[in-house]
């Protein structure tokens, strides 16, 4: 029987997973994405269009500065709106609209780490998941349409992780679940909640590894120093790389067991990717689908670490009321969010 779900490795499958499906489609293709301007995937969603395929875009409008607006996003959405495209801005209930995931005939679900820019394909180590779940289509399906809408909805298909709804909950059980071993990629941390399970977790005997990205600009020090040094303080290997940038959100737990599963979304570790923004992922348990993250992630294991200049300063409270900043010796509770700029991180990267 064929397998339900697809893996997608950037960058070495490059877009034709994405391109074979949409241009397969037939009915409809529904996209909720942070970034859009790849030629080559604009060109697809045109054609589509053009054989009378209903093509809607969802895009993330309200977090993006006003140079982001003017020279990346608008360009690509008045090019698609003059094709035909129906295109609209995301809810501003959303602090980001971070999601990246297709819906194609109502029948398949691509759910994506990586945005839909062509850096993404050739410069970023990303995942993406392919699936034919009925459910689980049917779930993203349904929140497309609520946010298309702006309204409200409660997604409940327990292998879908959804921010804001329940994406601190779900991750921190994956993490608190874990026996043996996680293997963890995010591009950004600073959520107490999730870095404090991983604490938890190590220090309960699980070996944990957590890459990330060199998340800087302008010559400024590594945004993601003090997660880091968070982790490494509580015993977790937590080291950056740069040989690719590392842009995916990936938690590969208990490879080898009959336990073993992995999540794949566009969740980063941060108070406001897990609470305030909207954000899709998913967790899978398909054999051959582990065995390939876990072989991508020993070989990026091996690759060459960049130093990280140790940050003590400790993680703020992801509740904004919070009196008292978290010490990795004393994991907390997951917490509501506090609002952080998005807009400011924007500044020298809009990379998410």
């Amino acid at each position: 029987m064929a397998s339900t779900h697809t893996l997608i490795v950037e960058p070495d499958d490059g877009r034709t997973a994405v391109l074979q499906a949409l241009n397969a489609a037939t009915k409809t293709i529904d996209l909720t994405i942070y970034e859009l301007s790849d030629p080559q995937i604009m060109a697809a969603l045109e054609s589509a269009h053009s054989r009378k395929v209903a093509v809607r875009i969802l895009y993330n409008w309200n977090s993006f500065t006003t140079r982001m607006r003017q020279t990346d996003i608008t360009p690509a959405i008045q090019k698609l709106t003059q094709a035909g495209i129906q295109c609209k801005p995301a809810p501003a209930t959303f602090e980001v609209t971070h999601e990246k995931a297709f819906v194609i005939d109502g029948s398949t679900a691509i759910v994506e780490t990586f945005n839909l820019t062509s850096q993404y394909f050739g410069g970023t180590r990303d995942f993406g998941i392919i699936t034919t779940v009925p459910a689980e289509v049917a779930e993203i399906a349904a929140v497309f349409e609520a946010d298309w809408a702006n309204t409200s909805i409660t997604p409940k298909v327990p292998s879908l992780v959804w921010s804001p709804v329940n994406s601190s909950a779900k991750l921190t059980a994956l993490i608190a679940d874990a026996k043996h071993t996680l293997n963890i990629y995010c591009e950004e941390l600073d959520d107490p909640g999730t870095l404090g399970a991983m604490v938890a977790a190590a220090k309960r005997g699980v070996q944990v590894r957590f890459i990330a990205a060199v998340l800087s600009g302008e010559g400024k020090v590594n945004g993601n120093a003090r997660g880091v040094t968070y982790l490494r303080n509580g015993g977790v290997n937590a080291v950056c790389k740069s040989f690719l940038y590392i842009h995916a959100k990936m938690v590969l737990a208990d490879f080898g067991t009959a336990s073993a599963q992995a999540f794949i979304g566009s969740e980063n570790f941060t108070c406001v990717s897990l609470t305030k923004n909207r954000e899709c992922g998913i967790i899978v348990t398909d054999t051959a689908i582990l065995q390939r993250l876990n072989s991508i992630y020993t070989s990026d294991w091996a690759q060459a670490s960049v130093s990280v200049i140790a940050d003590h300063t400790p993680l703020t409270a992801c509740n904004a009321d919070a009196s008292a900043p978290v010490s990795p010796t004393t994991p907390p509770a997951r917490q509501k969010a506090e609002r952080i700029s998005v807009a400011s991180k924007s500044k020298t990267r809009e990379r998410h």
